[in-house]
Order: C-alpha cells, then sequence, then structure tokens
C-alpha cells in the first residue's frame, strides 16, 4: 500500500493534468478558427493545394482536441476514485473500476507529453505503483481497453482525402468563398454523387400531373362523361303525419280549416 506523501503528490498531478489540459484545449481551439480564416484566403487567391496541406493540419489539430477532451474525463474519474488506486489488493491486481481510465491515460501519455508534461510524471508514479510490465502493457494496448475513438484521434495514419475535401468545402461555405471541390475526390461520398446527380438533372413531374376537374357545363348523361358521375336526383320530400283510420269528431263551438284552428264560445242562455 502506498503512503500517503505519494497519494497526495498523485492527487496534485492529476489535478495539474486536468486543469493543464483544460487550457490547452481553449488554446488549441481559438488556434484552429484563426487558422481557417487562413484557409479561405488561400483559395480566394486560388491556392488550392496549400489549402488542402492547411485542411490536413486543421484536422489533426481537431483530433487532438478531441483526444484531449477524453483525457481529462479519465483524469477526472481516476481523481474520483482515488481510493480503489490507494486500496490496492495484496495480489497486485487491478480494481475493474480504473482499468480502463488508467489504460487510455497510459496509452495516450506518449503522444500529448509534449503538450502536457505531468503525463510523463503520471507514467513514472503508475510503473512504481503497478509495476513496469503493466504500464507497457497498456502503453501497447495489449489488453484492449483503449477507447476507438481516441485510437483513431491519436494514430499516426494518413487523413483520407475525402474528410480533408469536406473540410474545405464547410471551410470556404461558412467564409462565403467560391470554392469546386475535386470530382474524383467528392465521387466517394454517396450523398454527395446523389445530390450532383440531382442538381444536374433535376425530376420534371409534367407528364404525371393529374388531369384537371371536369367544367359542370361539359358533363353529359351518357356512359362516356369522362369520368363524371351522374348520381341520381332524390326528391327531398317532407315528413307526412299519419293519415286518420277514421274522420275526427265534431266538436260543437270547434272549427278545423287548414292549419288555422278557430274557436268560438258559445253562450248558452
Amino acid at each position: 500500500m502506498p503512503d500517503n506523501k505519494w497519494v497526495a503528490d498523485l492527487k496534485t498531478v492529476l489535478q495539474v493534468a486536468k486543469a493543464r489540459l483544460d487550457v490547452r484545449e481553449k488554446k488549441k481551439t481559438e488556434q484552429v478558427a484563426k487558422e481557417r480564416y487562413v484557409v479561405a484566403d488561400y483559395v480566394r487567391n486560388n491556392k488550392i493545394p496549400r489549402a488542402r496541406i492547411a485542411v490536413e493540419h486543421l484536422v489533426r489539430e481537431d483530433y487532438k482536441i478531441e483526444a484531449m477532451d477524453r483525457i481529462e474525463a479519465y483524469l477526472d474519474t481516476l481523481l474520483m476514485r482515488m481510493q480503489l488506486i490507494k486500496d490496492r489488493p495484496k495480489n497486485g491486481a487491478v480494481d475493474p473500476a480504473i482499468e480502463q481510465p488508467l489504460a487510455n491515460v497510459l496509452w495516450a501519455a506518449p503522444f500529448l507529453t509534449q503538450d502536457i508534461p505531468e503525463l510523463g510524471q503520471l507514467t513514472s508514479m503508475f510503473k512504481k505503483h503497478f509495476g513496469p510490465e503493466y504500464v507497457v502493457m497498456c502503453e501497447q494496448n495489449k489488453l484492449g481497453m483503449v477507447d476507438v475513438d481516441l485510437l483513431r484521434c491519436l494514430s499516426c495514419d494518413l487523413i483520407p482525402k475525402l474528410l480533408i475535401e469536406k473540410y474545405l468545402v464547410e471551410i470556404c461555405r461558412s467564409q462565403n468563398v467560391a470554392f469546386e471541390p475535386d470530382q474524383t475526390i467528392m465521387a466517394q461520398d454517396e450523398f454527395w454523387t446523389i445530390g450532383q446527380r440531382y442538381v444536374q438533372h433535376p425530376a420534371v413531374n409534367d407528364d404525371k400531373k393529374p388531369p384537371p376537374p371536369p367544367s359542370n357545363g361539359g358533363a353529359s348523361s351518357g356512359g362516356g362523361g369522362g369520368g363524371h358521375l351522374d348520381f341520381p336526383t332524390v326528391p327531398a320530400s317532407q315528413p307526412s303525419a299519419p293519415a286518420f283510420d277514421k274522420s275526427p269528431p265534431v266538436y260543437p263551438g270547434v272549427s278545423f280549416s287548414h292549419a288555422r284552428v278557430t274557436i268560438r264560445f258559445v253562450f248558452l242562455s
């Protein structure tokens, strides 16, 4: 079990590394935003090859910013789980709760040490605590726990030409600079190809317009009315009262005439 001084030093280094990562992220983000204007000027001055080289650098910087953000989150996780690092079991096993953040930090440390020197200090401190063999396995990703996105961000692979061309199109669009992308490169993008086909050959639906409705005067009662149906006219008859089975009774002094009833009062002397 490590002493209290080692734990306190580890906590301090983690906090400093986390703070430095946050500062470097903000500075790189501002720098990338400024370099976008430079790329737009290259395109405006018809320096397309130079603009593509500058865009490739921007893509790598964006990848590094994303990687720094992920490492900052892993350092924060290790800070919250310091007790699991301190209370290491006697058999030397690493707690599963800190295994993944630890593997990601140790793997990314060689790529980011130039910007964040504290990551190199963390590697040396973890070598003393977990052993050099375990640290080497994490640095080579033999445990297979490094995040796939982190591998993509910090890998040394070539940037795809399609991604560079898309970056260039988006930068020119945001800066209102006219730019025609390379057709052979953009043809690799399926959605862009479909959009170009639609722009070049718009769909025409004139032949498929629905026929106009028939006029009232042109309708005929015959069978060849051009789609017009003649519905039978139903007379709107008023409901009639039921007929009396026999004549109504006669009352003295009362006469029935149509809808008006006249009542005469007869005074008997």
